[in-house]
């Protein structure tokens, strides 16, 4: 089983660096005369976006209302194509996309020359405005420091990826011919072109279906190793308790998921026993985790029995604690375990 998902990992591999003559990203309008459902629900998603450019968004609209930068080092001013950002010892960069939907944050990224630029202030929800961006080091020394961290090519090839849709990679870095912005139905199930002819030309369903990807018929180790692709996988510095022996590793839900017993014991637990790749996250409070977590921890079993809450309560409040890798973001440790009372204090308190 658990090669069958790497063979399909693989495959999608293949297909997202194809080159477009072989096969064609249509976009996602082309998938929604039959999935209708699908389209409805994921094109308004964060997921799709993920990826903007930089005019118009919460991110773009702080910039220039703010005009500089929170230390008063930098000038923003629009132009056609993004936000141009001005320091007096550094040559002028364009801002021309916002990564990440706002749900969290979004960060600003541009080029210098032939490099891009990842902008050293971002966008917080948590504050509704701009502070440094996280990851960055905290003292700056040059002038191009102080516009931001220029990005080799792979990684930022990467971002484009996991962010966008059609991203290819060159040698020189990524190639944004034919990016489609924002998570879309092809960066999952890969380019459509093949796939759509398949159903005009009345093909066999079995034909239909081998012309493109489809990771929700994944096991479940390769439903996770599919979406820690962009969501992030296990390092050389993950272990046992990765949020503990490195916090910033809570950002990461694949590496915690396959880290908690649940995974380890029952082999079937997956990103999408909980959630929906078509639509936003429900709510902590939403009773459906629950009953997800009762399927294997019946109400009569005695884990429940013992539980210090009061059956029917929700579990992820005690064994799925958030944490804070920063003053403005908290995410949900998925390393679902028994949490013990130093480490629930932490999670209350929002920092590790």
């Amino acid at each position: 089983m658990i090669l069958y998902g790497v063979r399909w990992i693989a495959k999608l591999t293949m297909l997202f660096a194809a080159p477009l003559c072989a096969v064609e990203y249509v976009g996602s309008t082309a998938c929604s005369p039959c999935h209708v459902n699908e389209y409805d629900r994921q094109s308004t998603s964060h997921h799709s976006h993920a990826l903007q450019r930089i005019q118009g968004t919460v991110l773009g609209r702080r910039l220039l209302q703010q005009g500089r930068s929170p230390d008063g080092r930098l000038g923003y001013e629009s132009s056609p194509d993004g936000i141009v950002v001005h320091e007096k010892d550094a040559p002028d960069v364009l801002l021309e996309w916002a990564f990440g939907a706002g749900v969290q944050g979004s960060t600003a990224v541009g080029q210098l020359g032939n490099q891009f630029i990842e902008h050293r202030f971002s966008y917080y929800s948590r504050i509704q405005d701009l502070a440094p961006t996280f990851g960055h080091p905290p003292r700056v020394i040059t002038p191009i420091a102080e516009l931001g961290v220029l990005q080799d090519s792979k990684t930022i090839t990467r971002c484009f990826s996991c962010h966008g849709t059609g991203a290819q990679q060159t040698p020189s870095g990524p190639d944004l011919t034919g990016l489609l912005p924002g998570v879309q139905c092809e960066r999952c199930h890969g380019p459509g072109s093949s796939h759509i002819q398949a159903v005009r030309d009345g093909a066999q369903l079995a034909i239909i279906r081998r012309e493109i990807a489809n990771p929700g018929r994944l096991p479940a180790l390769a439903q996770i190793q599919f979406c820690g692709q962009c969501h992030r996988l296990p390092g050389p510095d993950t272990g046992d308790a990765p949020e503990l022996e490195n916090p910033v590793t809570i950002r990461f839900a694949p590496v915690g998921l396959l880290a908690s017993r649940c995974f380890r014991e029952g082999k079937t637990l997956s990103c999408l026993n909980c959630h929906n790749p078509h639509e936003d996250l429900k709510p902590r409070t939403d009773l459906s985790y629950t009953r997800t977590c009762v399927r294997c921890h019946a109400a009569d079993t005695q884990s429940v029995k013992l539980c210090r809450r009061k059956q029917g309560g929700i579990c992820v409040t005690c064994h799925m604690p958030q944490g804070s890798v920063s003053p403005y973001l908290t995410f949900t440790d998925h390393r679902i375990r028994v949490v013990d009372s130093k480490s629930s204090a932490k999670g209350r308190n929002g920092a590790f």
